[in-house]
């Protein structure tokens, strides 16, 4: 009779219980499973800053030293930053330096020229020594640069600005600009002017003035400015003034100091001025806008400067009236005519016929009234004109 051998795993119990290991094996299978297909998912972001490799212990992560962790991205992205702002100080604190460099550079680069009124001989350039006493004379007279300076000039009884000028060789634009005078009639004896020993005018240097630009608007040569000046670099501080020497003020500016931009417009005698006064009709004190020129009706009237006709026609209270406009922002009215000759948008000159005196509108007899305006603002008739 053969013996049946039974092994433990036959058992019923053993059976039940080799089947509850793998329950418990799969489960962890299946949980490891999961980490792996995660570790997968998020592979791509691991490969950025690791390098993964397979190893028989399982898997390593090893540090991919190329891209580097997050923190030392952010770090690079702040290095230009503090690169920039490195640059940028020591682009301020090297300026100074730099101006200086090109100043130097400038200086060492200009091209003296040789002007007329400097004038240097040519066998003095040549090196021919010897000079007979004549081409001496000539020398002496054409090669002399006077040097610039101010002389202070006390104001006598009597003085005029021709008369200073002309006393000290001097023109009037180099006293006017000088002293910033604005009215050439209100010297007073006893004041003090700074008078140029050379004819030319003074420049305040305005915001995008050059040296070079300066030479062109007053046809002066670069040299002859920055040397007068002692001018040792091309670069102008806004404020300062630079004399122009050889220069002259325009027509129009020099008239406006000496009370010559407005002509008077008619013949007559002055009978009420710019101000306060009592009304004529009402009796109450009112103000004034202009001045009044008195003469028999029809007297002609002349325009005071040249200009463009903008209005003609009846104008309220000062009857029949001309308004003409001119540069620098002036007007001119003149009221109380009898007769327009002008039509508007016409340009006429300074003295031209435009009408005839007369006593419209609010008027107690034949009289021009006559007003001056500057960009909106009344001005002072007899500070612009001289009565005769």
């Amino acid at each position: 009779m053969k013996a049946s051998v039974v092994f433990k795993e036959d058992l019923p119990g053993a059976k039940k219980t080799i089947s509850k290991k793998r329950i418990v094996d799969r489960k962890k299978q299946l949980i490891e499973n999961q980490k792996i297909v995660k570790r997968k998912q998020n592979k791509a972001v691991y490969r950025k800053n690791f390098n993964v490799r397979s190893t028989d212990n399982g898997v390593s992560l090893k540090k991919n030293s190329r891209v580097g962790t997050i923190s030392n991205f952010r770090g690079l992205i702040k290095r230009p930053i503090l690169w920039a702002l490195a640059l940028l100080v020591s682009f301020i604190l090297m300026l100074p330096l730099l101006i200086q460099i090109r100043s130097y550079l400038w200086e060492k680069s200009r091209i003296i020229k040789i002007d007329d009124d400097i004038i240097y001989n040519d066998f003095l350039i040549n090196g021919i020594g010897n000079p007979t006493k004549k081409e001496n004379k000539v020398i002496s007279t054409r090669l002399y640069t006077p040097q610039f300076k101010i002389i202070k000039y006390r104001v006598k009884r009597g003085d005029t600005l021709f008369g200073i000028a002309r006393k000290l060789n001097t023109s009037i634009d180099a006293i006017i600009t000088a002293n910033s005078i604005k009215n050439a009639y209100s010297l007073k004896v006893g004041s003090i002017l700074r008078v140029p020993n050379m004819p030319g005018i003074y420049h305040r240097v305005k915001k995008g003035d050059t040296l070079s630009g300066l030479s062109r608007k007053y046809g002066v040569s670069l040299n002859k400015i920055a040397d007068i000046n002692d001018i040792s670099s091309h670069i102008l501080s806004i404020g300062d003034r630079i004399f122009i020497p050889g220069a002259s003020l325009s027509a129009w500016e020099r008239a406006e100091v000496l009370g010559n931009v407005f002509k008077t417009p008619t013949r007559g005698r002055l009978t009420s001025r710019m101000g306060f006064r009592r009304d004529p009709f009402t009796g109450r004190i009112a103000y004034h806008s202009g001045i009044d020129i008195a003469n028999r009706s029809g007297t002609p009237v002349y325009s005071s400067q040249f200009g463009r006709v903008v209005y003609t026609g009846y104008k309220g209270n000062y009857g029949k009236t001309i308004i003409i406009a001119h540069p620098h922002g002036y007007k001119t009215l003149y009221g109380h005519l009898s007769k327009i000759l002008v039509r508007r948008g016409q340009v006429v000159n300074q003295g031209q016929l435009i009408g005839k005196m007369g006593n419209t509108g609010r008027s107690t007899g034949p009289h021009l009234h006559f007003e001056i305006h500057q960009y909106g603002k009344l001005v002072n008739p007899l500070k612009m004109i001289r009565l005769r």
